[in-house]
């Protein structure tokens, strides 16, 4: 706990000291204190993901940014003077039960992120692709060494940028530090709740689904910071749907590009830029240049990078094929891949033979937590529609409603998994719960039930059987109280790594024992051989290196049997 409080620290002022320059550069003023944070690991991503085309993401990249951050600071001294202080006020201005579910809330994130990983996608490919960008920074091709790696988020690269590599393989926190920082938003949000904004009320509750947010604390998911940050942008919306300022139009605008970046599922969410433009078109033109530049940064990033991985430009989508890359990743691949990732949302169930009412009802019945999930999702969209009409917000609602809707209909044709689609239940779900019970008393006690609930599993050994089927799922870490001081490793996966040699790719795998997608934090080149036999023998295609150097990439080259 200690040393991932210290890395905290650090990824604090970074996040300060960019968010100010940020806030400098286009001119945004008046931002929320913790808002300023995200934005400034937005600016963050932004560096160091144009970074990682060139250099690697260790030891040299660290002191370039501590130099700056030492720069910033004294640049803006004044500026970082006002904005602790300004946190300080907030923080006192908290009734005493504020503070102390603040104080509670922090104390059980930072226990859970010294605890070992919990997700799953941790050990596909999380570890090995910030392994990857730490090592060599972006790698021509890496998707052919496993397909995962061809997501490569941003989310991942901002997590690169603050692993330190160089002293050890635990510090995985960036969720956890993201978690905390909402997680005070929230309070004030909560504590600064009266009849008349009930919005913010909203968007405080959102930590009422602390039990399930937890268990993305202690890996990097780009998931978490879709789960936090969205919920806020629709606070945006709604409250200035009818009349916004270019301030605020910056603000919004950088937070979607921001998730957009993280998480290209997120697309949609565009939507919501283009009606507040429209509508507030006088007001936003003028400084629509500053808008231009950002996105055009942000769409260059992404295609360059995606194409760097893979060879497409919006990976895995192979219809937009119009570059020709020697390390372009197989058509065959993308549809395997694709496959995959559908099925995933189906429990892995093959449904290929059934009709789409069939394709419902199997999504609909799923056992556990997947269907559990799926129903609630469904019902709640049958019967939103009644709290939008009694709404004073009809129109904003409306319009979020109709995204949720887009939403699940393209994940249902990618990959239909409930925490894809989280985030617009846990709106709704708020929402009517908002337009029923307005006691800010309840709310509160609701909030510390659910924060208290989260800290069981961290504490207590909880068997998961009743919630999934998934063996490697089973049963999440505990603390410990070693982790007092030093944190667990970024892998929960206990295996040896041999090394293999398959038609001349050599590279590293876990044993046996560990399931088909798994990597773990092996040596590079890392993946599982499993994976390389299945792919030789039913699509006859194997990794190989581009030259005799790792950084210069993979290629996919076809075999005979």
């Amino acid at each position: 706990m200690l040393l991932i409080f210290l890395s905290w620290i650090y990824i604090f002022i970074t996040a300060k000291n960019f968010g100010i320059l940020f806030t400098k550069i286009f001119n945004i003023k008046n931002c929320n204190v913790i808002i300023l944070q995200v934005l400034g690991l937005f600016f963050y991503t932004i560096i160091t993901s144009f970074f990682a085309f060139f250099i690697r993401i260790n030891i040299e990249y660290y002191l370039l940014i501590l130099c700056v951050n030492i720069l910033l600071t004294y640049s803006y001294r004044e500026t970082v003077k006002d904005y602790i202080y300004s946190i300080l006020r907030s923080f006192k201005k908290f009734k005493v039960e504020y503070k102390i579910l603040y104080l509670f809330l922090f104390f059980v994130i930072l226990a859970q992120s010294s605890t070992k990983p919990y997700l799953i996608d941790n050990e596909t490919y999380y570890i090995q692709t910030i392994k990857w960008i730490n090592e060599f920074g972006y790698v021509k091709g890496l998707a052919n060494v496993h397909m995962f790696f061809g997501q490569n988020s941003s989310w991942h690269v901002l997590q690169a940028g603050f692993n330190f590599p160089f002293f050890s393989n635990f510090y995985n926190d960036l969720n956890g530090f993201l978690f905390a920082i909402f997680g005070f938003l929230a309070i004030e949000k909560i504590s600064n709740y009266n009849r008349e904004n009930i919005q913010s009320f909203s968007l405080g509750l959102v930590i009422l689904f602390s039990l399930f947010l937890m268990q993305f604390v202690n890996a990097p998911s780009p998931d978490l910071i879709i789960f936090l940050i969205t919920p806020y942008i629709f606070y945006l919306f709604i409250i200035n749907y009818k009349n916004i300022t270019t301030n605020d139009f910056k603000i919004i605008l950088s937070l979607v590009l921001f998730l957009c970046f993280v998480k290209v599922t997120m697309v949609l969410l565009l939507v919501l830029l283009v009606i507040l433009f429209i509508k507030n078109l006088k007001n936003l033109k003028i400084a629509l240049w500053k808008y231009t530049l950002l996105s055009v940064t942000i769409l260059g990033l992404f295609v360059a990078k995606n194409a760097i991985i893979s060879g497409y430009l919006l990976y895995p989508i192979a219809q937009i094929d119009i570059i020709n890359f020697d390390w372009k990743v197989p058509k065959a691949l993308l549809e395997f891949y694709k496959l995959g990732t559908y099925l995933e949302g189906m429990s892995n169930i093959d449904v290929s033979q059934l009709g789409f009412l069939e394709k419902i009802k199997v999504w609909i019945t799923l056992p556990k937590l997947d269907g559990l999930f799926n129903k609630a999702f469904v019902l709640l969209l049958i019967i939103f529609p009644l709290f939008i009409y009694k709404s004073k917000d009809k129109s904003s609602l409306f319009i979020i409603y109709i995204l949720a809707i887009l939403q699940l209909a393209i994940l249902w044709f990618t990959s239909p998994q409930y925490r894809f689609f989280f985030v617009f239940a846990s709106f709704i779900l708020i929402q009517i719960f908002t337009s029923i019970i307005k006691n800010k008393k309840v709310g509160v006690y609701l909030v510390a039930l659910s924060i208290g609930l989260s800290a069981i599993p961290i504490f207590l050994n909880i068997n998961l059987n009743a919630f999934t089927k998934n063996e490697f799922a089973m049963e999440l870490s505990t603390f410990k109280l070693k982790n007092l001081i030093i944190p667990e490793d970024n892998t929960k996966t206990n295996t040896q790594f041999n090394k293999h040699n398959i038609e001349g790719f050599e590279f590293y795998s876990p044993n046996e024992d560990v399931f088909f997608w798994a990597t773990g934090n092996g040596n590079l080149p890392n993946v599982n051989k499993k994976q390389i036999d299945y792919i030789k023998y039913y699509y006859n295609f194997v990794p190989q290196l581009r030259t005799d150097d790792l950084k210069d990439g993979f290629k996919s080259a076809l075999v005979e049997k």
